[in-house]
Order: C-alpha cells, then structure tokens, then sequence
C-alpha cells in the first residue's frame, strides 16, 4: 500500500481568482476524488496544519492511501492537470506504507555502510 501526503498553500493567484474559478476548480477536485474512490485511491482526510515543532510551512494537508505506486502516481499526475499547482504551493510525499521495524532496520544498515 501507498501513502500520498499533500501539503500546499495558496498563492495569490488563487486569491486573486474569481469565485466562479476558484468554484470549478475545487468541484473539479471532488469529482476527482469520486473517480479516484472507483479505482481503490481511498481519501484518508484533508486538515489544516496546526502549529507543531518542525511541522511543515503549507497550511492544509491532505492523505490518500492507494494499493500501488501507479496509482499514487495517477493521483498527483492528476493534481497537476487540474491546474492545482497554478493556484497552490505545494510539496508531496509519495512512499510505500511499512513497518516501522523494517524502516529502522534500514537505517542501522545505513550506518553500518558510513563506517
């Protein structure tokens, strides 16, 4: 399983938009989300980031869960052709969803391997 970690803010386009335009581009994302849903991409939730220690500098968020890195990859290629980034300042975080055990073991071979 993928996980798909958005992060963005507006930019002043976005602001600047008017509300007909700024309307059909956020109904166009949840008719995405629809069509995503049919092919198993499930939405896990959108927030708004809340002040934390290292948090990232973008104000709202969204998860996704996807069973493959194909379709993770569809799901942002979409993002795009929606025009989403012409409106948003966005950074994403795309990985396979593991144990936390395999992760670790991970990085204590990377330490062996700077040695």
């Amino acid at each position: 399983m993928y996980v798909v970690i958005e992060t963005w803010t507006p930019k002043p386009a976005f602001f600047a938009a008017d509300e007909e335009t700024r309307n059909d581009l956020l109904a166009g994302a949840q008719e995405a989300m629809k069509q995503l849903a049919e092919v198993g991409v499930v939405t896990l939730g959108w927030g708004r980031v809340e002040p934390a220690a290292y948090s990232t500098s973008h104000e709202w968020f969204a998860v996704w869960q996807a069973p493959s890195k194909e379709l993770a990859d569809a799901l942002l290629g979409g993002v795009e052709i929606s025009g989403w980034y012409t409106y948003f300042e966005q950074s994403n975080v795309v990985g396979e969803l593991r144990s936390a055990e395999a992760v670790i073991a991970e990085h204590l071979a990377l330490e062996a391997e700077a040695k």
